[in-house]
């Protein structure tokens, strides 16, 4: 790209109030209807129902607390996936470290406890990608390990080699007894 290129599009940021005359971004949101996705999310292979789960987590959750608790039905109403799922999800998240999960009661006007909607905290991904990266390290070394002990098989073999347990032995056919 040409300087020439470059100021023809930086001008036109600019009479669109994007960019600021110095090139620094200018957006400002009045309603803040929008969130963001982590990056990292994508490297952690998760379930496409788990990570649609995440997503409306993330929606919804209070950005100075970072917790939300809705309830499962209203999980699997807002993302079109079954209760069933949404659960599933919910394991998979906590499993991966992206999110912790709380149950909550309450009591109503005759005193009778039931049990509320859980409440759900968002975790650093950091710590998501650090526990991901855990297992990965640990299931390489099991790997390894693993290959190991086969080498070692395979030399012990060769050194000490045995017989077959069902060798074929010549036995004489047995005389007939009609004869």
């Amino acid at each position: 790209m040409t300087a020439v290129t470059v100021k023809k599009y930086l001008d036109c940021l600019i009479a669109k109030r994007l960019v600021s005359e110095d090139g620094i971004p200018a957006l400002k949101c009045e309603n803040a209807n929008f969130f963001t996705l982590p990056n990292e999310i994508f490297l952690l292979r998760l379930p496409s129902s788990a990570f649609l789960v995440y997503a409306y987590l993330l929606l919804i959750e209070d950005r100075q607390s970072h917790t939300c608790h809705p309830s499962y039905n209203t999980i699997a109403a807002a993302t079109g996936i079954s209760k069933n799922t949404v659960m599933k999800s919910i394991s998979a998240l906590l499993e991966m470290g992206l999110v912790t999960v709380e149950s909550s009661s309450y009591f109503d006007k005759r005193g009778l406890k039931w049990k509320g909607n859980n409440l759900y905290t968002i975790l650093p991904v950091r710590v998501a990608m650090d526990v991901f990266y855990q297992r990965q390290l640990h299931q390489l070394e099991l790997d390894a390990e693993l290959r190991r002990v086969l080498r070692q098989q395979v030399e012990y073999g060769r050194r000490r080699p045995r017989a077959a347990l069902c060798a074929s032995v010549s036995v004489p056919a047995a005389p007939d007894p009609s004869q």
